[in-house]
């Protein structure tokens, strides 16, 4: 019996050690890996909040420099468009001065050929004598002159009629002389 009741306590022993080795250290290793896989867990979850906050940080400050430079971008076009505004006013000034200037010289130029044309006719008619009378040249200084329009067709008509017949001449000429005194 001695030998039955030691084989017997071996074989309680060793089923309590195969018990103790099949059932509680696994658990206890199965603990001690969910707390370090939680520990980790919770290192990842810090070290996630801290470049969430640090990627927070950055995006502010990227959206700060990009205000910034928004900002300053628009101050400088709009510094630019009072520079270009400013040249286009002062171009524009000069343009109409110019055109002023051009538009003075243009009336001046006038006034003196309508004045030379006057003349001319003026000058023209004073010699005319029924001898060298030409009716085309003196249509042609009518044409020129600034008589009104319907003083200068009666003229026309006149000295159309005087190079038509020679008898006309003397009262052609007259009235010309008439007319231009005006």
């Amino acid at each position: 019996m001695n030998k039955s009741v030691i084989i017997g306590a071996i074989l309680v022993l060793a089923a309590a050690g195969a018990y103790y080795q099949f059932s509680y250290v696994p658990a206890q290793q199965a603990a001690q890996e969910a707390a370090e896989a939680a520990a980790a867990k919770k290192a990842a979850e810090e070290e996630a909040a801290k470049a969430a906050a640090s990627a927070k940080e950055a995006a502010k400050k990227a959206a700060e420099d990009a205000a910034a430079a928004a900002k300053a971008a628009a101050e400088k076009a709009a510094e630019k468009a009072a520079a270009v505004k400013q040249a286009a006013e002062e171009a524009a000034a000069k343009a109409a001065e110019a055109a002023r200037a051009a538009a003075d010289k243009a009336r001046e130029t006038a006034a003196a050929a309508t004045q030379t044309a006057r003349d001319n006719l003026k000058s023209l008619v004073e010699t005319l004598t029924p001898s060298n009378f030409d009716a085309d040249k003196v249509n042609a200084m009518l044409d020129e002159s600034e008589i009104d329009e319907a003083t200068r067709t009666t003229l026309k008509t006149l000295v159309e009629a005087a190079k038509a017949s020679p008898a006309l001449v003397e009262t052609a000429i007259a009235r010309l002389k008439d007319a231009l005194a005006q």
